[in-house]
Formats: structure tokens, C-alpha cells, sequence
């Protein structure tokens, strides 16, 4: 079963629960109403079933940001000599935002091409040293070839090691000379300079990072809720939501639970408001992120209003009944109506669509909205004294047609 139909199915429990509440409040402080031996069927009016809520559903503050962050960190070993953007310009792909100071680089890079240079003469004297030797043995005496084997040793093992430092500093020199090669950082998107890291102020409501330069892009954006821990069961990925827009609460659009990030709780005191139970300070949240299915014009920044879509902006033509109260005989379908006299009619009905999604079936002849009727129950029978538990319950009870705050 989905999320949405549970939410449906309790909804629709709650219904009932709200009229089998009412047939007892009658019951037991309305008894005089009733008929001579106590049997009275309550009934509760159309228009109130047909306009039942589905319930409070729990809304979500959101704020727009883009689905892509570039965070640029500065080389520790390594000054900035330039910057050419400043924060809330826009670039675009491949765009120079800084550049480092390369002089300090070049004269590395000359230092250890000097290195280099001076090893590989090493190398070339020891070489010559080692033949020197090695002619200078062929003529010596026997007494004095260990003398010239140990010097012989000793210079191939000085070339051996000349020769590491001679390929350690060819790997160092091709280091500097890539570093000298991308002195110039781009941009890797086309976006907005978020901030720079040089002390000052974002000119974003943005949460602050370590970063020495942030591009947010400007070709997608997401909307970023937060939800606790209490209450996560309402939201998972692939849901779908509601987006509310803050200012006029008629503009919505749709979208998608893509992530619901449980790997990275964050502070409670940047939690962002939200309508439902999400009150205890103690336990943590988590971020969730909404793609939009629609096209919308948002801004960077921009806050919104989300909430689970449950069907509830949809609106039907006609008359529709929950399918619990309605009784199914082979190919026939009626209700309990109180009739005429206050008195129970099981009433037949002619059906017409049914909405698989909210069990509801659409009603084309056989009932209004001004007939009032009774839970279907084995112990009704035809003629027994009805009251309309929803007309003379709500003002004395104060019970709410709309059922609303009943499920979360």
C-alpha cells in the first residue's frame, strides 16, 4: 500500500470514527429523541461527506537553491595575484575567476631546473670517475686492485642514488610547470558567484563554508526542506510534493522527493519552520531536496511552502461518495437515506466512475447533497426513526464538518 493510500485509507477511518462518535454522543445525551424501544439510525448529511478533508497535512518550509554547487579551494602553497569576478556576478562555463601569483612559482621552477642540471653533471663525472678507475685497476698491481674495487663501488653506488634525484627532480619540475600552467582558474559551470572567501560578507542567505570561491548554477534549481527525525515518515525520495508559493498561496507547483539526506544531520538552530509536530528541539534533522516538475520562475534564495501532494488541490464535478458507505448487492448499489418522517429508506443508487485512488464513487442518480445518511450497519432496517447526527450535532458538540487536524 502507498503512503498516499494510507494516509486515504485513515483518513476514511477517521470519518467513520467521527459518526460512530456522534451515534453514541446521541445515544447516550439524546435519548429522548428516540423512538420507544431506543433503536435510532444517526445519519450524517451528504454535503459534509462529500466536502470531508482528507486531514491536516504537515507543510515544510523550502528555500530554492541550484542543483549544482562548485566550491573552489585555494592551493595552500600557492597567493592569489588576481581576482576577476566578484560575489552575484554571473559566469559562464570556462569564464577566469582568479589567478595565482606566479613569480614565486617561476623561481621554483628555475631553482630546480638548476638542481637538475648540476645532478645530471654528477652523474656524468661519476661515469667518467668509475672508466678512470677502472683503466687505472686493469694497470695496478694486485696488491692495490681491492684499493681501486671499493672506489669503483662507491662511485656506482653515488651514481645509483644521483639517479633517483635526478628522476625525483624531473617529476618535481613537471609539477611546477603544470602548476604554472593552470595559474588561471575557470569556471567549470555557467552560474553565479555565490561568495569569496576574502573576510567579507555573502551577498546570499546562505549558510557560510570554507571555501575560497562557491558557483551556485543558474540552469536548474532544487528546493531544499528540512524535516525531524519524529516525523520522516512523511517524506521519501520519489514522493510526490506540493510547492506553495509564500506570497500567493494560489500558485503551486509540482515536483519530486529526490534525496532525503540522513547521512549529514544538521543544527537544529537553522531548522526551518515546519506546520507539524516537529517541535522537539532535542532530536535531529535532516535536509530533503525537491525537483520541480514544472517550469517556474523562482529566484535563488526564494522560500516556499511544501507539502506531501495528496490529491487535495483536486477538485471532482458531481457528487462523490466514500465507497465504505455505500452497499454493493450484485450489480446494484444503495444507501441508507433518512426519508420522509424521520424514517430509514435503504434508497438505490446508480454509480458512475470510481476513483480507485481515494475509494470514492461517483454518484449520478438516486441522491443530492440535502439527503442525510447512516453508516451501513447489519442492524439497520427499513422504517426505523433516523436523526441527522451531523445537523443537531455540530452546534452542540462542536464538532468541525472538515475533520480537519485528524490525520497527520
Amino acid at each position: 500500500m502507498t503512503k498516499k493510500k494510507k494516509i486515504i485509507f485513515i483518513s476514511a477511518g477517521a470519518a467513520i470514527v467521527l459518526v460512530i462518535l456522534i451515534g453514541i454522543w446521541f445515544f447516550v445525551f439524546r435519548k429522548s429523541s428516540s423512538a420507544a424501544d431506543g433503536v435510532v439510525a444517526y445519519t450524517t448529511p451528504v454535503s459534509m461527506l462529500t466536502s470531508t478533508s482528507i486531514g491536516t497535512v504537515n507543510r515544510y518550509a523550502g528555500v530554492v537553491e541550484p542543483q549544482k554547487t562548485v566550491k573552489i579551494q585555494k592551493a595552500s602553497d600557492k597567493n592569489v595575484k588576481e581576482v576577476f569576478v566578484k560575489e552575484g556576478d554571473t559566469v559562464t562555463k570556462g569564464a577566469p575567476l582568479f589567478s595565482y601569483d606566479t613569480d614565486e612559482i617561476q623561481m621554483k621552477l628555475s631553482e630546480a631546473e638548476l638542481e637538475l642540471e648540476r645532478i645530471t653533471t654528477e652523474i656524468s663525472t661519476l661515469y667518467n670517475q668509475i672508466e678512470m678507475l677502472q683503466n687505472e685497476k686493469a694497470k695496478a698491481p694486485e696488491s692495490e686492485a681491492f684499493s681501486y674495487t671499493t672506489q669503483i663501488l662507491t662511485a656506482q653506488n653515488d651514481v645509483k642514488r644521483a639517479e633517483y634525484n635526478q628522476k625525483s627532480k624531473g617529476v618535481e619540475i613537471e609539477q611546477i610547470r603544470k602548476s604554472l600552467e593552470n595559474s588561471t582558474i575557470t569556471s567549470e559551470i555557467d552560474g553565479v558567484v555565490k561568495s569569496i572567501n576574502d573576510g567579507s560578507q555573502t551577498s546570499y542567505g546562505y549558510d557560510n563554508d570554507t571555501a575560497y570561491m562557491t558557483i551556485l548554477s543558474n540552469n536548474e534549481y532544487r528546493i531544499k526542506g528540512t524535516i525531524n527525525e519524529q516525523n520522516m515518515y512523511a517524506i521519501s525520495t520519489g514522493q510526490e510534493i506540493l510547492v506553495h508559493s509564500r506570497i500567493d498561496e494560489s500558485i503551486t507547483w509540482r515536483g519530486t522527493v529526490t534525496e532525503v539526506d540522513t547521512e549529514n544531520p544538521v543544527s537544529n538552530q537553522n531548522n526551518m519552520y515546519s506546520s507539524g509536530s516537529d517541535t522537539n528541539t532535542s532530536s535531529s534533522s535532516y535536509n530533503f531536496y525537491v525537483e520541480l516538475a514544472d517550469e517556474a520562475v523562482l529566484m535563488l534564495g526564494q522560500h516556499v511552502f511544501m507539502e506531501p501532494d495528496l490529491g487535495q488541490t483536486e477538485t471532482k464535478e458531481g457528487l462523490w461518495l466514500p465507497a465504505y458507505y455505500l452497499v454493493i448487492d450484485g450489480n446494484d448499489a444503495y444507501v441508507w437515506v433518512c426519508g420522509k418522517n424521520d424514517k430509514l429508506e435503504k434508497r438505490q443508487i446508480t454509480t458512475g466512475e470510481h476513483d480507485e485512488e481515494m475509494d470514492e464513487y461517483e454518484i449520478t442518480s438516486g441522491l443530492t447533497l440535502e439527503d442525510s445518511i447512516a453508516f451501513p450497519e447489519d442492524t439497520l432496517t427499513e422504517g426505523m426513526p433516523c436523526v441527522n447526527a451531523g445537523s443537531q450535532g455540530d452546534s452542540e458538540m462542536g464538532i468541525s464538518g472538515n475533520m480537519e487536524g485528524m490525520v497527520e
